[in-house]
């Protein structure tokens, strides 16, 4: 019983999450085609978004850090890329220093 609100607020996410999809791809699936055509087949690698910024409805700007193994017992490599996807879609891709300050936030008028 005491599960039950937590249950609830788990199955509204999921149906709220599955009823809201746009007419474009989504984000993850434009990053994950990224990753795994940046790095070889039999590498294992996994990615974390850091931040991102909406220029407009389509646009989006997202700070990504990848880590990559080549073979299981090899030290992963890391990897920081500033993506620009539009319309569910990778535009443009920056590959940026690890300890880059990055502000993500839209530029103002001066």
């Amino acid at each position: 019983m005491r599960y039950l609100p937590n249950l609830l607020l788990t199955l509204s996410l999921v149906l709220f999450s599955s009823t809201s999809t746009s007419a474009y791809p989504s984000i993850s699936t434009a990053i994950d085609r990224f990753v795994s055509n940046l790095y070889p087949k039999g590498s294992h690698y996994f990615w974390v978004i850091n931040n991102t910024t909406t220029e407009s409805p389509e646009e989006m700007i997202v700070d990504l850090n990848t880590s990559v193994r080549n073979l299981p017992e090899d030290e992963p490599t890391e990897s920081r890329f500033l993506l620009l996807v539009v319309e569910g879609e990778l535009l443009a891709a920056q590959k940026i220093p690890l300890n880059a300050n990055v502000d993500c936030q839209s530029d103002e008028e001066v």
